[in-house]
């Protein structure tokens, strides 16, 4: 409603659309009270913890200015004051692109923007669009990928560091890393070597659709039935770390797993 409203009244000064901004009163009405409480319950949700503390205070304080300019905002208009409400509006919709940017940065890592982008736009940046832990692949023979860089942690990295890397950790859990893997998180070891059926890493991803504890929650990409056959199989097999896919000779249905990875 805020970026609507900014949008509303550049329109105005257009002779054509001079009463565009003319429900401004009516949408500040709205969005000055909602600006607060999406801040509060921001606060709330940081109680949560397992955010990058550096970018969760940028967050954190510019959301809170976002909905301080838009109730100071919605003052100037009240009282008449024009110039002074324009100048807030648009330091409000600054605030909230920032905070915004940032908030997305703590839920989907800070490479949401190019991760998923078309190749053209990724060439036209720079950026590469093989994983990092593609680098760790010595050949296209399966049977020559490291274990867990060439073949678990690139499924880890699809599906599981936007909220268990280094910028978010939700529950204390990290699976950025072998040693995080193995460290697990608050509420337990995430997973037992050779024990996958104990391992709660399998046990939240096999829960069903709709559960608080699901992994991934709803809304985001779940492991495919493949993907988790191929976390409980090397769990099984004593979550080794810098053996070769080919001495652990995997069978047939995980081998079949391979080429998507």
């Amino acid at each position: 409603m805020l970026a609507a409203l900014a949008a509303l009244e550049i329109a105005a000064r257009l002779p054509r659309f001079k009463n565009a901004a003319a429900s401004a009163g009516f949408i500040l009405a709205l969005a000055a009270p909602l600006a607060v409480v999406t801040a509060l319950c921001g606060w709330f949700l940081s109680l949560a913890g397992g955010y990058d503390d550096a970018l969760l205070a940028w967050h954190k304080w510019l959301g809170t200015g976002t909905a301080v300019a838009a109730v100071v905002a919605a003052i100037f208009f009240q009282r008449g004051k024009i110039i002074a409400y324009r100048v807030s509006l648009f330091l409000t919709v600054a605030l909230l692109m920032a905070a915004g940017h940032l908030g997305g940065s703590l839920t989907h890592g800070s490479d949401y923007l190019t991760r998923y982008a078309p190749e053209p736009i990724k060439k036209l940046l720079g950026i590469s669009s093989l994983k990092k832990t593609a680098v760790n692949i010595p050949s296209a023979d399966w049977r020559q990928r490291l274990i867990f860089t060439g073949v678990i942690e690139p499924v880890f990295e699809n599906k599981c560091t936007s909220c268990h890397g280094a910028e978010k950790s939700k529950g204390g859990l990290r699976l950025d890393s072998f040693a995080a893997v193995l460290r697990g998180g608050k509420d337990d070891v995430a997973i037992k070597p050779g024990q996958s059926a104990q391992s709660l890493l399998i046990q939240r991803v096999l829960l069903p659709a709709g559960d608080d504890d699901r992994m991934p929650p709803d809304g985001k990409v779940p492991l495919t039935a493949a993907e988790v056959a191929l976390l409980k199989w090397w769990i099984d097999a004593g979550a080794p770390e810098t053996n070769l896919l080919g001495q652990l000779s995997p069978p047939a249905e995980i081998v079949a797993a391979l080429p998507a990875r």
